[in-house]
C-alpha cells in the first residue's frame, strides 16, 4: 500500500512539473512579419488606408485541448494543496 501512494505521488509530482513549465515557459513570437504581410502593409500604406497594425500580424493558435486543460486543473489543485500544507508546516515550525 505505501508503495502504490509513494508512486502515486511522485507521478502527481511529474505531472504537475511538467504541466507547470508547459504553461510558463511556452511562448510563441506572434510579431513575426511574413513576407506576404509586409508587402501588403506596404501596399496598403501607398494606396493612403488606414493602418492597423493588429491586421498584419499572425493569428495566435489556440493549443489547448481537453487533456491540457484537465492536467492544467489538477496541477493548480496541487499547487494549492502544497501551498496549504507548506504555509501549515512553517506555521508550526515556527511556534
Amino acid at each position: 500500500m505505501k508503495r502504490i501512494v509513494k508512486l502515486l505521488s511522485v507521478l502527481l509530482v511529474v505531472i504537475f512539473i511538467i504541466t507547470y513549465f508547459n504553461r510558463n515557459n511556452y511562448y510563441e513570437n506572434s510579431y513575426v512579419l511574413s513576407d506576404e504581410s509586409i508587402k501588403s502593409f506596404e501596399k496598403d500604406l501607398k494606396l493612403g488606408k488606414n493602418i492597423n497594425p493588429k491586421n498584419y500580424l499572425p493569428k495566435k493558435k489556440d493549443y489547448n485541448n481537453r487533456y491540457s486543460n484537465i492536467f492544467i486543473k489538477v496541477s493548480k489543485s496541487i499547487e494549492v494543496v502544497v501551498n496549504k500544507t507548506l504555509k501549515k508546516f512553517l506555521n508550526y515550525l515556527d511556534n
